[in-house]
């Protein structure tokens, strides 16, 4: 039974913390959690007697006997509390993002490696979805043959201006290091590289619609690839929105929604239509196609809506510790460079204008982030 503590127990943390709890994780005990918030730490503590509780992150680090801490605070300390586990050999899960620019997560990355006794994990929960890990075996396995275009739609991440205000912190450079980017497509960018690979260039365009917040909610990218392209639509103000993600190969197309997925597989390479065409619009015979769909399921369903997808994370993580085996994780903690460096170029693009090449330079973005949030502070 491995021994884990939880720091920043707020709504997503406080998650992480009942879920523990109640022994959703069978071979994990939460023994401590940490919150700057007293009055937060006072709740949980009358209803967790057994679980020591702390307002002070150092206090439990060498108080507390721990095998493995998962961080669930705001974006920009994830990469101070991270390291401060990772220095003592104990395992970490951040939440999502790794944190705010790659710079920052580079550094943290190098104390990751340092202390090769510890396991590292990032909680892109959206990994555990199986039509997305599906669609990865069908991808790597050549079925849709040479990828030729594709396009992601996340516009049904609804946010209203009473979530925003819920938290000084959200939606500003300063407290979030971004918005809708950030925030929540994160996930949806991590799943597109997990499919595509990583772009070579991206250009974009961010704005704020609808919404009194200095960060964006709206976004448009095209990704640049070797050999295709991909559109990128991002949104946070629209209803009732979509999720959808459409790949397009030489031998097919894999059309993928949030919970289905719809498959058509060409009985013959478009390379190979095209050559043995004798008619104009190719040979009806030669373009014909087997269909196939897949479903999340409704077992996956029950158990999200017991638990939240997020325990899929939790599981594994615990189990990668208890065995020391990060083979078991279904993202490494410097997976989380891949999305992080998507958004800073997304973010760098939208603010110059230009086409920014993947990996972004950290030292760059770093000075452009901080000139935006002097202007934030300026603006309020």
């Amino acid at each position: 039974m491995i021994r884990v503590a939880v720091v920043g127990i707020g709504r997503m943390g406080g998650k992480h913390a009942r879920n523990f709890c109640k022994g959703a994780v069978g071979n994990a005990r939460l023994v401590a959690v940490c919150d700057t918030d007293a009055k937060v730490c006072e709740t949980f503590a009358a209803k967790h007697a057994d679980v020591a509780v702390y307002t002070d992150l150092d206090k439990m680090l060498s108080e507390t006997p721990l095998d493995a801490v998962v961080v669930a605070t705001p974006h920009y300390s994830h990469s101070a509390i991270a390291k401060k586990a990772l220095e003592k050999g104990i395992s970490v899960l951040v939440e999502k993002p790794i944190t705010v620019t790659v710079k920052d997560a580079l550094a943290l990355v190098d104390v990751a490696k340092a202390h090769p006794e510890a396991i590292f994990a990032i909680m892109y929960n959206q990994r555990s979805n199986s039509i997305y890990a599906r669609a990865k075996k069908i991808i790597e396995s050549g079925k849709l043959g040479d990828l030729q275009r594709a396009s992601f739609t996340v516009t049904d991440w609804y946010r209203t201006q009473y979530y925003y205000n819920m938290g000084g912190w959200r939606a500003s450079w300063s407290g979030e290091g971004g918005g809708t980017l950030i925030n929540q497509c994160v996930h949806q960018l991590d799943i597109l590289q997990w499919l595509l690979g990583m772009p070579e260039k991206i250009i974009s365009r961010c704005k704020t619609a609808g919404r009194n917040i200095t960060t964006e909610n709206d976004v448009t990218a095209l990704f640049l690839y070797k050999d295709f392209d991909c559109v990128f639509t991002a949104s946070t103000h629209e209803l009732p929105g979509e999720n959808r993600f459409v790949i397009v190969g030489s031998k097919g197309t894999l059309v993928i929604t949030r919970h289905k997925a719809v498959c058509k597989f060409l009985k013959m390479d478009e390379k190979e239509v095209n050559a043995r065409a004798t008619r104009d619009y190719g040979n009806r015979k030669d373009k014909k196609y087997v269909k196939k769909r897949m479903y999340y399921g409704i077992g996956n369903y029950l158990t999200d809506a017991l638990y939240g997808q997020q325990c899929n994370i939790l599981r594994d993580f615990a189990a990668a510790v208890e065995k020391k085996d990060a083979s078991l994780l279904r993202a490494r903690g410097e997976e989380g460079l891949n999305a992080l460096n998507i958004i800073n170029a997304i973010n760098a693009s939208a603010w110059t204008g230009h086409t920014v090449d993947v990996p972004v330079d950290p030292e760059k973005y770093e000075k452009m982030l901080a000139e935006k949030i002097e202007s934030e502070k300026k603006t309020k």
